[in-house]
């Protein structure tokens, strides 16, 4: 399935509304851009980390062109493969996951971070020791009022980690290939 420019912007229109649509036009066709130009993965057509993670009915879509690990686009889950490659298994689903919250809780770094840290730990793909990897991938410094620094983040994702339950839930498992069962172990994209 392939998405006309006109049927992309439908769905990021949903994600920008008011003034803030002004003054995001020219973010909204970059991000467009960066969706268009990726490979679209309907929601359980896509392997990481060696789990076929879900975030509802929500597609991925996998893209070089991305600038940071992972993004909320509209109505996607972007990530840029070639990133997410380097980092452990853990920390590729603690990306995936954050940006599963955006898709169902809107902005909030804090709320995304800690609901990546509880999700991991219920569904057992996170452990106390994952968490400095996945610290790492955090800038020092904030980026922007919205991004807390390092330090911040990672106290307050170890404290959403502490209070979660205890893993009760699997995604489902795949075979792996090599150490960590990268982000390019894939099936049926959408296009």
């Amino acid at each position: 399935m392939r998405f006309t420019v006109g049927g992309l912007f439908g769905y990021l229109a949903v994600a920008l509304t008011g003034a803030a649509a002004c003054a995001s036009l020219a973010v909204a066709q970059d991000a467009e851009e960066i969706v268009l130009r990726g490979t679209v993965y309907e929601a359980g057509d896509y392997q990481l980390g060696g789990r076929v993670p879900a975030c509802g009915r929500t597609r991925t879509v996998l893209t070089a062109d991305l600038g940071d690990y992972g993004a909320s686009i509209g109505a996607f889950i972007v990530l840029n493969p070639g990133k997410l490659d380097r980092l452990s298994a853990a920390t590729r689903l603690f990306v995936y996951s954050h940006e599963c919250a955006h898709q169902l809780y809107g902005q909030g770094e804090e709320r995304a971070d800690c609901y990546a840290a509880k999700r991991g730990k219920a569904e057992g793909w996170l452990r106390e020791a994952d968490i400095e990897q996945v610290c790492r991938i955090f800038p020092h410094k904030s980026r922007s009022p919205d991004h807390p620094d390092r330090a911040a983040r990672c106290d307050a994702i170890r404290a959403c980690f502490a209070g979660a339950k205890k893993p009760t839930f699997s995604p489902i498992q795949v075979g792996t290939t090599g150490a960590g069962g990268g982000a390019g172990a894939l099936q049926r994209p959408v296009r």
